[in-house]
């Protein structure tokens, strides 16, 4: 088989000079395609490039792209080539715009000496072709991209001098070209992606933001990282719903970065879950200079520290080899699986000549990889694909069997991930990006945008909230089953426990094994051939089915359900009720338990502290909002209750002001010296004053004497 078993595994990469370099200088010529100057301009008219395209050879295939990149205006450099496996020989080639990719944020050092940064042209353009050669030899277009993410050709083709001052001097260079016609070239060298911060602008007025929202919310989290220059790189955010909804919903998590068109082409990155009513709460948001490894670890690490340092058990992403590697490094014990919706997507890019050959071939990668139900169907269909589109040399398709564990549904059953849509996206986030996500709109009127898009979704879940607190929903069948479902379960997640209930009528059971552990055939009538075996515990009153729908979404199958029936169990068992799934799966016990735990520091209590009051304001809403009278006496409650919290709020103040005062005191009164005595002087006495005391002291003494004296006559 052609190819290699992985995308990037076995792909050469070649020279990243500029192919139409002319010149004996090359850092020339990627400062000229940098500025977008059209060279060669003298050349042939070449025609557009599209799907199908064919060529004797890959020299053919190169020169004719760099003869269409002179024509439009941009730099051309060779990317990847992949080489057959039996005899080596290369079959594919790809050419991008020079402007490809990101360059390594990491900085040289050489004896101590800290080498010159040279900007850098890089920006993550995806404008590319790439050449297959087929069996009958010829060399076929089977991807392209036409669209720059940066501007090309001038409107006035002018043949530029080159030499070293254009270089050193682009202003000079800008200034001398402007005869064309282009009125703003000016501000062209901005377009060159240094930083997408860059200094002041946009990142302080992002760093005001931040700092604005946690000092409204002491629970608001934010972390930046700074370049060697101490530019902002990376930024990462999240509200105080966020990390509470994490808390509950955080089992299982999406990391979405699909949405990559900023004004400064930096990926905007999401960590999202599903909660009790099946609605996507966000989890952080993020702006990241690349996507290279050293940022994903920093975002990973940064967003494990907000969320209380816990782990998820599943962490759902795209195929990516430097996120994998992060993933592996920050999260080693969670699940790591690839989004099927990027999955497909990633095949119709692949795949766009068979695809446009044959227009089923869609629809049977869709069933096979959504409607398999075992591991075996799974590669039984799998293999008749292969089969009928002639697919079996394809290196995409065989790259992704090889990792089939890791995104395909029939592998990865008996592992808890919530129950999500085909696409295990947010349909409503992506038309609010398809809406307000273009690189005419500045960093803080998205982020403005984007805070209003997140309090519709805080509004809606908390519609669902009351909906699930004062509306019954509608019971089919009278059984104590299905009454406990509703009384415990949110709205959405007991329709999807009905109707697995009502469909299990529809089956019948035979018993094909006794023991400790009963073993249960299940089938339905109009269809025996599908056959579905349940394990049921005795003692424990515990079951297990071949389907693994319990272990995977945590709501019992339609299987199950039905030999329940039949042995009896009329009483949903405590084990099979989820929490996260029931009406009060975002009580404050968690966070009680949290705010108690010893070893926990300051901030993080607060966090506590502050998720565990909203909880109950929300709920005291709910409730005082029932009519004008009851309003009434809940506002003056709260006024009341407000009072008496700020009261307390003073009194502590005051009583930590006395202590810090008395520790003052105490401080101040064993640094304070102690004063010196002085000495009186006494006045000297004169002669007389002399005399008559030497009198008096006579006398006292002879009147002592005298009554020593009579006291020994007594005796």
């Amino acid at each position: 088989m052609e190819g290699t078993l992985s995308e990037d595994d076995g792909l050469i990469r070649d020279s990243s000079m500029d192919l139409n370099d002319s010149t004996s200088d090359p850092h020339m010529a990627l400062e000229l395609g940098a500025l977008g100057i059209e060279l060669n301009l003298d050349g042939p008219d070449i025609g557009e490039p599209c799907i199908g395209m064919e060529f004797d050879s890959d020299d053919a295939a190169k020169e004719y792209y760099i003869s269409y990149a002179n024509r439009v205006g941009f730099g051309v450099r060779m990317n990847k080539s992949r080489r057959s496996r039996k005899d080596e020989t290369v079959i594919m080639r790809r050419f991008v715009c020079t402007r490809e990719g990101f360059h390594s944020k990491r900085v040289i050092y050489d004896d101590g000496k800290k080498k010159r940064k040279r900007g850098t042209t890089r920006e993550g353009c995806m404008a590319m072709i790439e050449v297959i050669r087929k069996d009958h030899g010829k060399w076929v277009v089977t991807k392209l991209i036409t669209e720059h993410t940066h501007m090309v050709a001038f409107p006035g083709k002018v043949q530029p001098r080159v030499d070293n001052s254009i270089i050193q001097n682009s202003s000079g260079l800008l200034h001398a070209t402007s005869s064309g016609g282009f009125g703003n070239l000016n501000n062209f060298n901005r377009g060159i992606r240094v930083n997408p911060f860059g200094e002041g602008g946009e990142a302080e007025g992002l760093l005001e933001y931040l700092k604005k929202m946690q000092a409204e919310n002491p629970a608001f989290f934010y972390a930046i990282q700074v370049d060697n220059n101490n530019c902002m790189t990376n930024v990462f955010w999240a509200d105080a719903k966020a990390r509470m909804a994490y808390q509950y919903f955080g089992d299982a998590v999406t990391f979405d970065t699909t949405y990559k068109k900023t004004k400064y082409m930096m990926p905007f990155a999401t960590f999202r879950g599903m909660n009790n009513h099946l609605q996507s709460v966000t989890f952080g948001c993020a702006l990241l200079m690349d996507e290279t490894k050293g940022s994903y670890v920093w975002l990973f690490e940064t967003w494990l520290s907000a969320m209380g340092g816990r782990h998820p058990d599943t962490l759902v992403t795209d195929r990516d080899k430097a996120m994998e590697g992060a993933i592996t490094r920050v999260f080693p014990n969670a699940r790591h699986w690839f989004c099927n919706w990027h999955i497909l997507s990633r095949c119709k890019q692949r795949l766009s000549d068979v695809y446009l050959k044959y227009a089923t071939l869609k629809r049977d990668l869709k069933e096979c990889i959504n409607h398999s139900e075992t591991v075996e169907e799974f590669d039984t269909r799998w293999e008749l694909i292969l089969d009928k589109y002639n697919l079996w040399d394809n290196p995409w398709l065989q790259s992704l069997y090889d990792v089939r564990q890791r995104w395909a549904p029939a592998y990865q059953k008996g592992a808890f991930f919530p129950e999500l849509s085909a696409s295990q996206r947010s349909e409503s986030l992506n038309k609010f990006f398809k809406r307000n996500f273009n690189s005419k709109t500045s960093l803080l009127v998205f982020i403005a945008r984007f805070d209003q898009e997140m309090a519709s979704q805080y509004e809606k879940e908390a519609q669902a909230d009351f909906a699930a607190a004062y509306t019954k929903p509608f019971l089919r069948t009278p059984s104590p089953i299905e009454k406990q479902a509703a009384e415990v379960y949110t709205k959405e997640i007991f329709d999807k426990f009905q109707e697995e209930f009502i469909e299990s009528l529809g089956y019948y059971v035979d018993k094909i094994e006794d023991g400790p552990n009963n073993k249960y055939n299940v089938t339905k009538e109009e269809d025996n051939r599908r056959a579905y075996t349940v394990t049921f515990s005795e003692p424990d009153k515990k079951a297990s089915c071949s389907c693994y729908k319990f272990e995977s979404s945590g709501i019992l199958c339609r299987h199950v359900l039905r030999v329940f029936f039949i042995v009896g169990i009329r009483v949903l068992p405590e084990y099979y009720i989820l929490k996260r799934w029931t009406r009060d799966a975002a009580s404050s016990v968690i966070l009680d338990e949290q705010a108690t735990e010893p070893g926990l520091n300051f901030q993080d209590c607060l966090v506590a502290w502050y998720n565990d009051l909203c909880l109950d304001a929300v709920k005291y809403g709910i409730e005082g909002a029932m009519s004008s009278e009851i309003y009434k006496v809940a506002k003056a409650a709260l006024q009341k209750a407000l009072a008496e919290v700020v009261a307390a709020k003073n009194t502590q103040r005051k009583g930590q002001q006395n202590m810090q005062r008395f520790l003052r005191l105490q401080k101040m009164q064993y640094k304070m010296p102690l004063p010196k005595l002085q000495t009186k002087k006494t006045p000297a006495r004169s002669t007389q004053d002399e005399v008559d005391r030497s009198k008096r002291s006579v006398k006292d003494d002879s009147r002592d004497a005298s009554v020593t004296g009579m006291n020994g006559e007594a005796h």
